[in-house]
Formats: C-alpha cells, sequence, structure tokens
C-alpha cells in the first residue's frame, strides 16, 4: 500500500470506465477517487483469498490477475482471468459475506482499492439507477458462480 501517485483527475477516467460504476455522477466519483488507494503486488502473490472477510474492493489498474474457486474436491480450479479496468472484492462487501473466489497476480499489479466502509458509505448516495447497476453486475457474477459458492 502506498500514497496515490495519481491525483483525482486522473483516478475519475479509470472509475467511470468500470462497468459496475456505470451511473455513478461525478460527484460521487470524485468522492470514491479520494478514498482509493495504490495498492502494487507481484507476480504470483495472493491479494484475497476464498471465505475470509471482505474489507476492500479492488479495481485493476495494471496486470492480470487469475480467479480461483475451491472446488468440492477441494482442488482449485481457476474460472476467470481478470485485466485492467476489472473490479474483484464487491460481492464480499455489497453481500456482506465472506469473498466467494481467490484472486493471486499472473503479473506485476497495480490495483486501487477502496475499503469497505468507505465504499458502502458513498454507496448510498449513489444515484438508484447506478446501485441498480451495481446489483445486477454483483448478481449476475453470482449466477455466474453459481456451481461454486453457496450462499
Amino acid at each position: 500500500m502506498t500514497a496515490n501517485p495519481l491525483s483525482q483527475s486522473e483516478i475519475i477516467p479509470m472509475l467511470s470506465r468500470v462497468s459496475i460504476f456505470t451511473g455513478v455522477d461525478i460527484i460521487e466519483l470524485k468522492l470514491l477517487a479520494d478514498r482509493c488507494v495504490f495498492e502494487y503486488f507481484k507476480t504470483d502473490e495472493k491479494v484475497i483469498e476464498q471465505d475470509e472477510p471482505g474489507d476492500k474492493l479492488y479495481i485493476i489498474v495494471r496486470g492480470t490477475v487469475a480467479v480461483w474457486v475451491k472446488s468440492q474436491t477441494l482442488d482449485w480450479q481457476r474460472i476467470n482471468t481478470l485485466g485492467p479496468g476489472d473490479v474483484f472484492g464487491e460481492i464480499a462487501i455489497l453481500r456482506n459475506v465472506p469473498r466467494t473466489a481467490r484472486i493471486t497476480t499472473l503479473t506485476n499489479c497495480q490495483f486501487l482499492s477502496i475499503c469497505a466502509k468507505d465504499f458502502l458509505d458513498l454507496y448510498q448516495y449513489f444515484p438508484a439507477r447506478a446501485r441498480d447497476n451495481i446489483q445486477l453486475v454483483v448478481a449476475k457474477r453470482l449466477q455466474e458462480r453459481g456451481l461454486y459458492i453457496n450462499l
């Protein structure tokens, strides 16, 4: 974790291109940008672990990550690869459930992270269409992973 090397005016366009923030007004994007923390991870590092509590969400600025879930046989299965502009960690925060997957870095990565409390404090002020969009994205992800998670 480090101080942001990017200014609010550089972070806002990144946030506005993230699918879960579709419909979020510029005022809320500015508030989100002010709460973002820049984080670096090296190749082959674990970012989050399945079944642990969710304390923040991540937006990938640079690099790629693998999404893993534990199968019924307790083997790890890679179910997705995410890259710049993708988000992870939001399901645990929005649904108040343990992490639904393990995320590991495939390359050196840079993330913007937002702690759960800050995100949820701002979420309540998002326009209804933006909150609906976020819930639709989360529901779609849960449906796609339906074979892998049991909520």
